[in-house]
Order: structure tokens, then sequence, then C-alpha cells
């Protein structure tokens, strides 16, 4: 059964600035699969600090590829793979970089490669099982509130291309035309690439559409301005030291509106789904265990969104 090597996993993650690189462990198949496919959204500004956000992946394990060579009929092909490394990321903001949690060898990664290997467990005999890693994506304020509004729309919205190097330690049969599948990186098999029939397969490893990563203005300095299907909104007291109130005006009917506060770096705190009516509503909220400091919420309908700061002291 051939595996699918191109499987995306759609599991929200994201982490607050300066969070240890942890891999996410809700992953699913057999391929190489990337989770979250929209990393939580920087919220970026002068003062809101460095920045960072933390893309989690699984690698791919033995896997059977229908390969064509010249004018041959389809040869199927068991790949053995055992080492992972990270050749190159495209699409991110100028100023950010990347770094990963890859085992590191200090006589040779250095050189060859600063970035580590991911190693699946396993040998030929017993065969490969998959491993969990993770990139860090990282960036000083200044980067981030550069990063506002740009991306190819110019709307903050940036897709990120990973492009991820797999060493064959086998193949199954031993060679595919001239290339012995033994310590055989991807990038290195050349003229054989376009055998694979996969236009994601290229001298710089295996390209993935991992994801794609949003930097907007931080909420802290908006004015108030009203937007869409929402009147006068506002919340008191404010500052606050365990409950404020949030009063809004609704103008038209909705099935569903989301009210979520974030912190200053853009990590969710609490979120809520809400049933209002036409009209003058409120929300009580309360502050619990919430450090002091700023933070921004949101009411959104699905089409319109309103953003405010409150304080907590």
């Amino acid at each position: 059964m051939k595996t699918i090597l191109l499987s995306i996993a759609a599991v929200f993650t994201g982490f607050a600035a300066m969070a240890q690189c942890v891999p996410a462990t809700s992953f699913t198949g057999s391929g190489f699969a990337f989770t979250p496919t929209q990393l939580s959204t920087v919220y970026a500004c002068a003062g809101c600090g460095d920045q960072e956000r933390v893309l989690s992946l699984k690698t791919l394990t033995d896997t059977t590829l229908s390969v064509v060579v010249g004018n041959n009929p389809p040869l199927e092909v068991t790949v053995f793979a055992d080492y992972f490394r990270v050749d190159s990321i495209g699409g991110l903001p100028a100023g950010i970089s990347y770094t990963t949690d890859a085992s590191y060898d200090t006589t040779y990664d250095a050189i060859d490669n600063p970035n580590g290997y991911w190693i699946n467990p396993g040998d030929t005999a017993t065969g490969f099982t998959s491993t969990t890693g993770c990139i860090t994506f990282s960036g000083s304020a200044a980067d981030w509130t550069a990063a506002v509004s740009g991306g190819p729309n110019n709307d903050g919205i940036y897709p990120i291309e990973v492009y991820i190097d797999v060493r064959a330690v086998d193949f199954l049969p031993a060679a595919i035309g001239n290339v012995v599948g033994y310590n055989t990186w991807l990038s290195d098999m050349g003229a054989l690439l376009p055998a694979f029939g996969d236009p994601n397969f290229t001298t710089n490893g295996i390209r993935y559409e991992a994801t794609t990563l949003q930097v907007v203005a931080s909420g802290v300095g908006i004015n108030d301005q009203v937007l869409g299907n929402f009147g006068d909104v506002k919340n008191h007291p404010n500052p606050f030291t365990s409950t404020t109130t949030v009063s809004f005006e609704l103008k038209e009917k909705v099935a569903d509106l989301q009210f979520a506060v974030y912190d200053i770096l853009g990590a969710v705190v609490y979120s809520e789904s809400l049933n209002p009516t036409v009209g003058n509503n409120r929300i009580n909220f309360t502050s619990e265990n919430l450090p002091s400091g700023v933070y921004v919420y949101t009411l959104s309908d699905g089409k319109s969104i309103v953003t405010r700061k409150m304080n907590v002291q």
C-alpha cells in the first residue's frame, strides 16, 4: 500500500513568546504531516517584545512509491527512510529566523547541517517508525512589526514552504536506475527525481506547503472604531482587578457570536460562544488568575469584527 506523503494535519497549536519547542503529538497516518495549518496569529507592536511560533511535524515511515525510469514500466520501490533534516524554509517575513529541536552532532552538523537531524527509530530488518519534531520561528518586536501588512497579497499572511531532505538508508530493490539506496539523500538523487512523478521532490528535498503565518498590528493603542454589525462596544470598569462588564450593541440578529480575549502576544486566554439579541448586550468577564497587564478582546459574528483593549490590575 502506498503511503501518502503530502498529508497536512489540521490541528491547532501555538506557543507564546519564547516558549520551548515541544512537538505536538496529535498526528494520524503514516505519511509526513505538519501541524498546525494555521499558526497562531502574531500580534505585533513596538513594545510587544520578541515572539516565537512553533510548527510541529511527523516524519514518514517506510514508503512504497511507483517509480518510472525512462521508458521502463512502473517499478514499485520501498524506501526505508531514517534521517530527516530541514534544507530551507521559504515565505517567512524578513528578519524572522528558525531553529529546530532535531538532534545535533557537534562534530559534523556545524558544517554539514546546522539544524540537526530527526531520526526514525528502527532498522531495515524490522522497519522504521516515525518520530516527531518541531521548528521554531523567532523574531524581534521590530521584525514582527515590519511584517504587518506584508506577504504576497500585502495582507500580513505568509504562506510558508518547508523543504525537508530525506535520507534513504536503503531501497527495495536495492537500486533505482543508477542510484543505489544506501544512505542516499533525496537532494543528491539528481536525474532520478523526475522518476518519482512528484514535482514536490526537488534538489532541496521534499517541498511542503506546510502552514500559513499571519502578522497583524497589536490591539494595544487601537482606536475605538465601530465595524459592521456592531454599535458601541466598551468594557467597564477598565482597568479592573477581577470582573469587568463588556457591553455592546448589535444591529442585526446573528446565530452565533464569538467573544475572545488574547494576551499581548496573541495567545487566547478565554473564548466563549454567545447567542445575543438585537440591541444592547452584556458579557461579564472575570480575570480569574490572569496576571496584570494589557489584553485585547474581540467580538465577531463571522462577517464583522471589533477589537478593544482591557487592562487587568
